[in-house]
């Protein structure tokens, strides 16, 4: 009997200490209240969270941080612009800030075409080289002081850009406008004076190529 009482009241310490073990598992009210508080902290903050933009038109790349892109008018003299309003593209060349950032859009978008940046062979011409162009390529260059490359607001393009009927002539044909660029009438084919290679910035176009 005293083995049977003794088996029994071992049983009821156990029950007494499982009964125990389950509270201890079982969440107070206090604990569930901190959990519902917990969860809609992170549903406010995730919904507060700044979103990513998408498209990478909308994101500049970081060779045009130290450029001002902010719309520009045309107050230097032809052929004279200070490097403080020219922007350095990853080639070397150069365009106005604003000019530079409409070409940034366009050549992500030209990448995501054609998997390459698209060819560039100038850029922005200071008054010697267009006198020195001038003197080389009579009838061809643009007079000294009017062309939009003096103004950093024009590009010349290679890659298979520079022939009309090329696949990506084509292409810049049906989508670079929409992205700020041009390749003017006088320069199409049947203009004035074909030149497939010369696009330039739409907002700012003025000179004679």
């Amino acid at each position: 009997m005293g083995v049977g009482g003794g088996t029994g009241e071992a049983a009821e310490a156990s029950d007494r200490n499982g009964r125990r073990d389950l509270q201890s598992t079982i969440p107070s009210a206090a604990d569930r209240n901190l959990e519902v508080d917990r969860r809609r902290l992170e549903v406010t903050l995730s919904r507060s969270a700044p979103r990513a933009t998408s498209g990478t038109a909308r994101r500049q790349p970081a060779w045009l941080a130290a450029c001002d892109t902010a719309p520009q008018v045309l107050p230097d003299a032809n052929g004279t612009v200070p490097d403080a309003r020219l922007c350095e593209l990853p080639d070397g060349f150069h365009l106005r800030g604003d000019a530079a950032l409409a070409w940034s859009r366009l050549a992500a978008t030209y990448v995501r075409e054609f998997g390459e940046e698209p060819c560039m062979t100038d850029g922005y011409r200071d008054l010697a080289t267009q006198r020195r162009l001038a003197a080389i390529k009579p009838g061809l260059a643009a007079r000294p002081g009017t062309s939009n490359h003096g103004w950093g607001v024009a590009v010349d393009l290679c890659g298979g850009i520079e022939k009309f009927g090329t696949t990506q002539y084509e292409w810049m044909t049906a989508n670079a406008e929409r992205l700020g660029w041009v390749n003017p009438s006088w320069a199409r084919s049947g203009g004035s004076r074909p030149e497939p290679w010369h696009w330039e910035y739409a907002a700012a176009t003025t000179g004679e190529g």
